[in-house]
C-alpha cells in the first residue's frame, strides 16, 4: 500500500533575470552626455578658493620680485661686469608671469556669465544648474533634449534558496509573520529591536583595554585608584559573547534587485531623496518593513546633504501631522545604527557599510532638536526614548519557526501564541543609543586604528597621549571625521538642556546627561574622559604658519577639538538633580577629574589651557591685522579652567604655589577688558570676575600678588598700563578700577564681586604703589558722592565694601603701605564729609554740581554721578592722567585732589581731564538685576555688617539733624529715580551710622595733628617724601596701636552656588556651544555654509537674536558651485506636491547673535 506523502514546506524560487546588455544605463548612474563640458564652463566663471590661493601666492611673489629686484640687478652687474639692458630681461619676464597669473585669477570676476545656451538642456535641468530656464538653445534640425530614463523603485519579494534572504541571517520575514505581531505603538513586536540582533548592544560583549595602560602613566595611577576597585558595569541585555544576529531583523543589509541612486551630488538623486522626505508627511502610516526607510541611510553623501534637504519645515510638518511616521523613522535609524555596530563585519563596504552608520547619526542629529522643542511631545518623548521595553527571547523566536516538514498544525498554533515568558525586559531606546555611540567612539577601523593587541573591535583606548596615557595612538582624517559625527550627535542628545528655562534646568536635569555621567563602568568613563581631555589639550593653534593661511586652508582638526572641549564641559559641569529619595547619584566624570593628582598631569593641563587662551592675545597683538585667526573655543577653555579650580583642590594648589596663577590673572583681565563693552559677551566677563574671586579666596594667591610684575609692556594694548612699575596687586587694583570706570554701566551687576576680590586679598598685599592708591581713593570719592549714594537704595553697600578693603589693609599691613596712609591723610576731608553726610547737604551738593554743569557745559568741570572713564585715559601715561577732574573743588566738603605717582608733575593745566564716575542710569538700576550677582551682593552686605563695629569708647550715639528742614520738606526735594526709589531720612539712618569709617577716621585723628600741611600738597615734595618715609613709625601711637594690635579676623568670601547661579552657568556654556556650532559647520565640509544643528529651533535657555546673513566677500567667495547648491535647495524646498500648504516650506533665519 502506497503511503501518502505529507505536504512539505514550499520553496521560494526566483525567476531568472535576463542578461543586461552591455552599456545599458542603470538607475542612479545616469549622467548628461555633456556634463563634463557644463561643469568645466561653470567652473571657469567661478571665483573660488583656488583663485584666492593663486592670487595670494602670485601677489606675494610679485611683491618680493619688486622688493629684491634691485639686489638682483646689483649682483648681476658684479657677475657680468656690464650694465647691459638685457640683464633686466629675466626679472621683467618673471614679473610679467606673476602679473599674468594674477589677472587670470581675477578674470572670473569680470567674465560675462555663460548661460550655456548652446547646450540642449530642459528648463528643469537649467533651473537645477542655477541657469535661467527661459533661455532656449538655437533651433537646430535633429536636436533633442537628453533626459534620464524613468525607473520604478521596487524590491523582489522572492529569493532563491542560496540567497541571503533565505538564510538564518535573512532580514525579510513573511508578511503573515509581521502582521501577527502586536500592533500597539510600544509593543515589542512592532519594534525592530525585538530580535536577537539587538541583544549584543551591551558593553559586556567586548573586552576593554586601555591603550598604554601598562605604562607608569596608566589610568589607575593618574586618578589615584586601583583598577581592581572597578564598580559594576552598566547592565545590558546580553545573552552571550557571540550571540547571533536576529533571524527576522528588518534593518540588516539586504541585497536588492534594483539599484538606488548612488551619487548624491547629482541633481536627480537629490530630488529623489527630497520626494522621499515629502512622503513622510503625506502618507498616513508607512509600514516599518517598507523598503522606503532604507533611503535615509543609503542616499545621503554628507552632513550637508541631510541638513540642506531635510528642512525645518519638513521636520515640523512630519512631527505635527504624521507622528507615526516620525516615530518609525527615529526607530528605524536607531535600530539600523545598533544593528550595524553589532554586525561582525562592520565596517564592511558591502555587508555593513560605514556610510549607513554615518547617515543614521546625521539623521538623528537633524531630528532630535525638533523633538526637544515641542512641548506637546514631552510625554511621548519620555515614553518613546526612556520607557522600559520588551522583546522576544531567542528561544521564543526559534520556537515560532517551522523547522521540520513533519510539524503538526496544533504544535505550530501553540508555538505561535504569545506567552509572557517569551519576552524579556531590555533597556530604554535612549540608553541603548548612548551605549552604542560610546562604543562607536572606540571602534576599530571606524574611530580608532586597529590595534594588534586588541581582542575585540571595541577597544577602550585613549585617543591622545597625555593624562592616563604615555603613548600616542595613530589617527587619520577619516577616523577624526567619524569621531566628530558621533560627538555632534552626543552634544545633540544632551542639548535637551537648551529647551528648558534656566531656573528649571538644574532642578529637572537632562536624562541623557544623567545616564552618561552616572555610568559606573569605570574603564569606559576614564577612557572617554581622558580622550576628550587630551585631544583638547594637545592641540596647538600657534604653530608656525604662513600669515592669512586660514583664508585658503581650513584645519579640520579644530572641529574635533571644539566638540571634545564642549562635551567634556557638558559632562563635568552637570549637577545630578536631586529626586528627594536620598543622596543623588555621583557624577563619575567630575569625580575622577577631581582625583587627578600627579604634577605632570597638572603641568600638561596648564600648558594646554594657556596655549589656547594666549592665542587671542597673540592675534590681537599681531602687526598684520587679521593675519591670525583667533581660536573660537577660548571661552570654553576659560570655563574648563574654572571648573578644574573648583573640583580639584590639588590643581588649585598647584596653580597658586607655582605662580602660574599670575598668567591666568592676566588672561582673565584680558578677556574681561576685551568683552566689557559687548552686551552679548557679558557672561564671559562675569565668569572672568568669578574666576578671580575663586583664586582670591586662597591666602597664598594674595601673598603671591606682592611679586613684581615684569614684562608688562609686552601685553596687548587693551590691558597695558603705560609706565607701570609695580606688583601684580597694583596691576589687579588698577585693572578693577578700569573695569568699573570704563564699562558704562554694563558691569554694574559684578561691582560687588570686584570689591569682594579686593577684600579677599587685602590682608596680604604690601607696598601698594602711589598709582594704585590713587585709584582706590578715586573709587571711594565716586562711591561717596551724593549723586551716587542717593540714586539707589543699595548703592551704599558698595561704599561699605570699599571701606572694608581700606580698613583691612590698614589693620593688617599698616607699616607696609605708607602710600595708602598718605593718600587717606591727603583726602581726609572726603572721609570726614561722609561721616557728616545728610540728605540736605547731599541735595545741595547735587544742585551745586548741576548748576556748574549748566554754566560750563563746554568745560570739563561738570560732575556726573557715574563711575566711567574715557577710553583715552586707558592709554595715557599714569603721570599725565587726572581721572578726578569731575570731583568737587577743595573748598567743597566733598573735595579731593589730584592723582599721585612717583614721577608726578606739577603741570595741572596740562593734565587731560577724564570723563568720569558711576552713570546715573547705571547707578539707578536695582543692584540685584542678575541672579548670578545676588550672591555677591549678599556677601558684600554680610561683610559690611561684620565690619561695622569698633566704635571709639564713649562715642555718643550717632544722630542726624536736618537743620530747619523737616522730613516732609526734604522728601519734596527728591524725585523718584528710574527704579522708583526716593531717599528718606529713615532709610539714611538705617545704614549711614553703620558705615565702617571708624578705622580710617581714627588713623586720621591720630596722625594729622603731627604733620605739616605743606607735606600734603604734593607727593613729590621733600616734605611729603619725608612724611611717607616716617609714616610707619606712627604705628607706636596709642590709637593706631589699638587698631593694628587687634585686626579684624580674615574673612574669605568664596563664590557660593545656588540653583539660580547654576542655571546661569549652564546657560553660559550652552550659549557657547550654540554659537560655535554655526562657525564649526562652515568648516566641516567642502560646501560653504553652516550646519547649525540648533538653528531655527525654539530655544528657551537663553535668548537668540536674529541678524541678517552676510553676503559673499573676497575672503569668503561664493561661486557657481555654491549657487547651484543654493538654487537646488531653495527650489526643492519650495516644491508643493499633492496640495501641500506652501507656508510649511519656509525656514527660519539662522541666528547669528547669542545673548546669555
Amino acid at each position: 500500500m502506497a503511503t501518502q506523502s505529507l505536504p512539505s514546506t514550499p520553496k521560494a524560487t526566483s525567476p531568472v533575470a535576463p542578461p543586461i546588455p552591455e552599456g545599458t544605463l542603470t538607475p542612479g548612474k545616469w549622467r548628461h552626455p555633456q556634463l563634463d563640458e557644463i561643469v568645466r564652463r561653470q567652473h571657469a566663471a567661478t571665483f573660488d578658493q583656488k583663485n584666492v590661493k593663486k592670487l595670494v601666492w602670485n601677489g606675494a611673489a610679485l611683491i618680493m620680485s619688486w622688493t629684491f629686484g634691485s639686489t638682483f640687478k646689483t649682483y648681476s652687474r658684479q657677475i657680468f661686469d656690464t650694465n647691459h639692458m638685457y640683464q633686466e630681461v629675466p626679472l621683467l619676464v618673471l614679473q610679467l608671469f606673476f602679473i599674468f597669473n594674477v589677472l587670470v585669477a581675477l578674470y572670473p570676476l569680470f567674465r560675462p556669465k555663460d548661460d550655456l545656451s548652446d547646450i540642449s538642456l530642459t528648463p528643469t535641468q537649467r533651473s537645477l544648474l542655477g541657469l535661467d530656464p527661459a533661455v532656449t538653445p538655437p533651433a537646430t534640425p535633429g536636436t533633442t533634449f537628453v533626459t534620464p530614463p524613468r525607473y520604478r523603485l521596487s524590491t523582489s519579494r522572492k529569493a532563491s534558496p542560496a540567497s541571503r534572504q533565505s538564510s538564518p541571517m535573512s532580514a525579510n520575514a513573511s508578511f503573515s509573520e509581521r502582521r501577527s505581531s502586536i500592533s500597539t505603538p510600544f509593543s515589542p513586536a512592532s519594534s525592530p529591536l525585538l530580535y536577537k540582533a539587538m541583544s549584543n548592544g551591551g558593553r559586556e560583549s567586548v573586552q576593554r583595554q586601555s591603550f598604554g595602560s601598562a605604562s607608569p602613566l596608566a589610568l589607575s595611577n593618574s586618578f589615584g585608584e586601583s583598577t581592581m576597585s572597578m564598580g559594576p558595569s552598566t547592565p545590558s541585555p546580553l545573552m552571550g559573547k557571540r550571540g547571533s544576529l536576529g533571524v527576522k531583523n528588518k534593518w540588516l543589509p539586504q541585497r536588492r534587485d534594483y539599484q538606488l541612486p548612488s551619487a548624491m551630488g547629482a541633481s536627480e538623486s537629490k530630488l529623489v531623496f527630497k520626494q522621499g522626505i515629502f512622503r513622510l508627511s503625506e502618507d498616513q502610516e508607512i509600514p516599518a518593513d517598507d523598503p522606503y526607510w532604507t533611503r535615509f541611510w543609503e542616499l545621503p553623501e554628507s552632513t550637508e546633504d541631510v541638513f540642506s534637504l531635510f528642512t525645518p519645515a519638513d521636520i515640523r510638518r512630519t512631527r505635527d501631522h504624521a507622528l507615526p511616521n516620525f516615530q518609525t523613522l527615529l526607530l528605524a535609524v536607531t535600530s539600523r545604527l545598533t544593528v550595524l555596530k553589532n554586525h561582525p563585519s562592520f565596517p564592511d563596504p558591502d555587508l555593513a557599510p560605514e556610510r549607513d552608520v554615518l547617515n543614521c547619526i546625521r539623521i538623528l542629529t537633524r531630528l532630535l532638536p525638533y523633538v526637544y522643542e515641542a512641548e506637546h511631545l514631552e510625554e511621548w518623548e519620555d515614553n518613546f526614548f526612556w520607557a522600559r521595553r520588551k522583546r522576544r527571547t531567542r528561544q521564543s523566536q526559534i520556537a515560532g519557526e517551522v523547522l521540520f516538514d513533519e510539524a503538526q498544525p496544533e504544535d505550530t498554533q501553540e508555538a505561535a501564541s504569545p506567552r509572557a515568558e517569551d519576552y524579556e525586559d531590555v533597556k530604554p531606546l535612549a540608553e541603548e543609543l548612548i551605549d552604542t555611540l560610546v562604543d562607536l567612539l572606540f571602534f576599530a577601523d571606524f574611530t580608532i586604528p586597529r590595534l594588534p593587541t586588541a581582542k575585540s573591535k571595541v577597544s577602550f583606548s585613549i585617543w591622545q597621549s597625555g593624562v592616563g596615557c604615555n603613548t600616542a595612538m595613530g589617527s587619520n582624517k577619516t577616523l577624526e571625521s567619524n569621531r566628530c559625527e558621533i560627538l555632534r550627535l552626543m552634544l545633540t542628545l544632551t542639548g535637551k538642556a537648551m529647551y528648558l528655562p534656566s531656573n528649571t534646568l538644574p532642578v529637572v536635569g537632562v536624562k541623557a546627561i544623567t545616564y552618561i555621567t552616572t555610568c559606573q563602568d569605570k574603564q569606559a568613563v576614564l577612557t572617554l574622559l581622558c580622550s576628550l581631555l587630551n585631544t583638547a589639550m594637545k592641540y596647538n593653534p600657534a604653530s608656525w604658519r604662513v600669515p592669512y593661511d586660514h583664508v585658503v586652508w581650513k584645519d579640520p582638526r579644530q572641529i574635533l577639538v571644539i566638540y571634545c572641549v564642549q562635551l567634556l564641559l557638558v559632562l563635568l559641569l552637570y549637577p545630578i538633580p536631586e529626586d528627594g529619595r536620598g543622596t543623588p547619584p555621583k557624577n563619575y566624570y567630575r569625580h575622577y577629574f577631581g582625583r587627578l593628582h600627579r604634577p605632570q598631569d597638572f603641568q600638561f593641563l596648564v600648558d594646554g589651557m594657556t596655549r589656547i587662551l594666549n592665542q587671542p592675545m597673540q592675534a590681537t597683538a599681531s602687526y598684520l591685522p587679521g593675519s591670525q585667526r583667533s581660536v573660537k573655543w577660548a571661552t570654553e577653555m576659560l570655563v574648563l579652567f574654572w571648573e578644574t579650580l573648583q573640583c580639584n583642590k590639588r590643581f588649585r594648589s598647584f596653580i597658586i604655589d607655582s605662580n602660574r596663577s599670575h598668567d591666568f590673572l592676566v588672561l582673565c583681565i584680558f578677556y574681561a577688558m576685551e568683552y566689557r563693552m559687548d552686551t552679548s559677551k557679558q557672561g564671559v566677563v562675569r565668569m572672568c570676575v568669578f574666576i578671580l574671586q575663586t583664586m582670591s579666596a586662597e591666602p597664598t594667591f594674595g601673598k603671591s600678588l606682592n611679586n613684581s610684575f615684569e614684562g608688562q609692556e609686552t601685553l596687548p594694548q587693551s590691558i597695558r598700563l603705560l609706565k607701570f612699575r609695580g606688583s601684580y596687586a597694583d596691576y589687579l587694583i588698577m585693572s578693577i578700577h578700569t573695569l568699573m570706570t570704563t564699562s558704562k554701566g554694563n558691569l554694574d551687576t559684578v561691582y560687588p564681586t570686584l570689591l569682594i576680590i579686593l577684600n579677599n586679598i587685602a590682608p596680604y598685599i604690601e607696598r601698594i604703589s602711589p598709582s594704585a592708591c590713587s585709584k582706590v581713593i578715586q573709587l571711594f570719592s565716586s562711591m561717596s558722592a551724593p549723586s551716587f549714594l542717593l540714586a539707589n537704595e543699595t548703592n551704599h553697600t558698595l561704599l561699605a565694601s570699599l571701606l572694608d578693603f581700606i580698613n583691612i589693609v590698614l589693620e593688617h599691613k599698616f607699616t607696609d603701605n605708607p602710600y595708602l596712609v598718605y593718600s587717606i591723610l591727603k583726602y581726609k576731608q572726603r572721609f570726614e564729609a561722609v561721616r557728616a553726610f545728610t540728605l540736605e547737604s547731599g541735595q545741595q551738593e547735587i544742585e551745586r554740581q548741576n548748576e556748574k554743569r549748566k554754566a560750563g557745559s563746554s568745560s570739563d568741570v561738570a560732575v556726573s554721578p557715574t563711575l566711567s572713564q574715557s577710553e583715552d585715559d586707558l592709554h595715557t601715561p599714569t603721570d599725565a592722567r587726572s581721572p578726578l577732574t569731575r570731583i568737587p573743588e577743595e573748598n567743597s566738603p566733598f573735595a579731593i585732589g589730584d592723582d599721585d605717582s612717583d614721577d608726578e608733575r606739577e603741570e595741572e593745566g596740562a593734565q587731560t581731564p577724564s570723563q568720569s564716575s558711576f552713570s546715573a542710569q547705571t547707578s539707578r538700576r536695582p543692584s540685584t538685576t542678575s541672579t548670578t550677582d545676588e550672591n555677591g551682593a549678599q556677601q558684600v552686605r554680610a561683610m559690611s555688617e561684620k565690619a561695622r563695629g569698633k566704635k571709639p569708647a564713649g562715642h555718643p550715639p550717632f544722630s542726624r539733624q536736618n537743620s530747619m528742614t523737616s522730613q516732609t520738606s526734604m522728601s519734596a526735594l527728591f524725585t523718584p529715580s528710574a527704579s522708583g526709589f526716593t531717599p528718606t531720612v529713615p532709610w539714611l539712618e538705617s545704614w549711614l551710622p553703620e558705615l565702617p569709617l571708624h578705622t580710617t577716621l581714627t588713623i586720621i585723628s591720630a596722625i594729622a595733628p603731627h604733620i605739616p600741611d605743606a607735606a600734603l600738597v604734593s607727593a613729590v615734595s621733600p616734605e611729603a617724601r619725608t612724611l611717607i618715609h616716617n609714616l610707619p613709625s606712627f604705628a607706636e601711637e596709642p590709637e593706631v596701636t589699638s587698631i593694628i594690635s587687634e585686626p579684624t579676623p580674615v574673612r574669605v568670601q568664596s563664590f557660593e552656588w545656588s540653583a539660580l547661579s547654576m542655571g546661569w552657568y549652564e546657560s553660559l556654556l550652552w550659549g557657547f556651544i550654540f554659537s560655535s556650532e554655526m562657525v564649526v559647520g562652515s568648516a566641516s565640509g567642502a560646501t560653504p555654509g553652516t550646519v547649525g544643528v540648533w538653528n531655527g529651533t525654539a530655544i528657551k535657555l537663553f535668548r537668540v537674536q536674529e541678524a541678517a546673513a552676510q553676503g559673499p566677500t573676497l575672503l569668503a567667495p561664493k561661486g557657481a558651485v555654491d549657487a547651484v547648491g543654493s538654487n537646488l535647495v531653495q527650489r526643492i524646498g519650495n516644491l508643493s506636491l499633492r496640495g501641500r500648504n506652501s507656508q510649511d516650506s519656509g525656514t527660519a533665519p539662522a541666528p547669528s547673535v547669542r545673548e546669555v
